[in-house]
């Protein structure tokens, strides 16, 4: 695949994420590594709980749909992330759910101090199979412009 500089992203361009299926034992195990609330690792507890059920943390669905945003990224010239938007959490993901990850460039600009970059964002709106809202949220990056070689960043990069 060819290489992409900040030139050629286009404001509002689509990315083509494939879907994400969130299983039961993925939801389990993420849960009990990194987000051990019971609702997420333990069935009994999660039926008793505010949810009814076990749903899968906040956190393993951005890490999910991230990997499928940056699948569909392609070969950008990403020299860094530098932030990500607000994240906007509405309907929990259960055992079985397959979500729909939109995602798109936006917000577009070359850096001010360096012309040889630019920054740019990905928003992300995720649906469930239901076509219900899941999370929103979106990435900041810092992209080399043309064709420059990619630098490797001894310090802090200035931005």
């Amino acid at each position: 695949m060819e290489r992409r500089y900040f030139d050629d992203l286009k404001d509002g361009e689509l990315l083509h994420c494939e879907p994400v299926v969130i299983t039961r034992d993925a939801i389990i195990e993420f849960g009990e590594k990194y987000d051990p609330q019971p609702f997420h690792t333990d069935e009994k507890a999660a039926n008793e709980s505010l949810f009814g059920g076990l749903i899968a943390s906040s956190l393993h669905i951005l890490s999910a749909c991230t990997r499928a945003v940056v699948e569909a990224q392609g070969n950008i010239a990403i020299l860094s992330g530098v932030g990500m938007h607000e994240v906007k959490m509405y309907t929990p993901v259960r055992p079985g759910d397959i979500l729909s990850v939109d995602a798109w460039w936006t917000e577009l600009h070359k850096s001010r101090s360096r012309q040889e970059r630019g920054f740019a964002s990905i928003r992300c709106k995720i649906t469930n199979q239901r076509k219900e809202p899941v999370i929103e949220y979106g990435y900041r990056y810092l992209i080399a412009c043309g064709d420059m070689e990619m630098p490797r960043l001894k310090t802090q990069p200035v931005l």
